[in-house]
C-alpha cells in the first residue's frame, strides 16, 4: 500500500515537468523585437502594450528629424500610416502616393492616409552621434544604447516565449 504515493510521484513529477517546460517554450507575449541580421539572434525586444509606435531618427544626409508612424495589425504585420519629415533632400519623398494625403505645415511636411503594409523591416543603428528613438505610448527608447551601433537589425512584431525573452534583452527606456 505505501508504494501507491511513490507511484504518483512517478506520474505527476514528470507531468509537471512537461508543462512547465511547454509554458516556457510556448510563445505567449505579443513583443516587439529585433533580430541581429548576421546571427539572426534575438538582440532586444519590448512587450507590445500599444499598437501604434514611431521611429524618429536624423536623417544621415540632412541631419534634420524624421519620424515615422506605424501601426501593428491584428496578424503581426507593420503598416506605415504618417511620414514626418523636414527636408526634400536625397531619400525623402516630395510627394504623396496614391490615396495617401501631402501636407506642408509650420515648415514640416507630413504624408498622411499612407497604407503601406510589412512583415517586417531593416534598420541600421548607425556608428554616428546622431538620434535614433523608438517611441510606443508615452515612452521613449534611445536605440543607439539598446543595441550596438554599426550593426542592421531586422525589426517585427511576434509572440516570444519565456525562454526566449530570457535570451534576449529587454529594451531600457530612456
Amino acid at each position: 500500500m505505501h508504494f501507491l504515493p511513490r507511484r504518483r510521484a512517478l506520474i505527476v513529477v514528470p507531468v509537471l515537468i512537461l508543462i512547465i517546460f511547454a509554458i516556457a517554450l510556448f510563445p505567449l507575449k505579443r513583443s516587439y523585437v529585433f533580430y541581429d541580421n548576421r546571427t539572426e539572434k534575438l538582440a532586444g525586444y519590448l512587450p507590445l502594450e500599444e499598437t501604434d509606435f514611431q521611429i524618429k531618427y536624423i536623417h544621415s544626409i540632412h541631419l534634420s528629424e524624421v519620424l515615422e508612424s506605424y501601426k501593428v495589425l491584428p496578424d503581426n504585420r507593420l503598416k506605415l500610416v504618417e511620414l514626418e519629415y523636414e527636408d526634400f533632400n536625397i531619400g525623402m519623398p516630395s510627394n504623396a502616393g496614391e490615396g495617401e494625403t501631402f501636407v506642408e505645415k509650420d515648415g514640416k511636411y507630413f504624408i498622411k492616409n499612407m497604407k503601406r503594409e510589412l512583415a517586417d523591416f531593416r534598420l541600421l543603428v548607425g556608428d554616428v552621434d546622431a538620434g535614433l528613438y523608438f517611441l510606443t505610448g508615452e515612452k521613449e527608447f534611445d536605440l543607439k544604447k539598446n543595441l550596438e551601433r554599426g550593426k542592421s537589425y531586422t525589426f517585427r512584431v511576434q509572440r516570444l516565449s519565456a525562454f526566449q525573452q530570457l535570451k534576449g534583452v529587454k529594451l531600457n527606456e530612456q
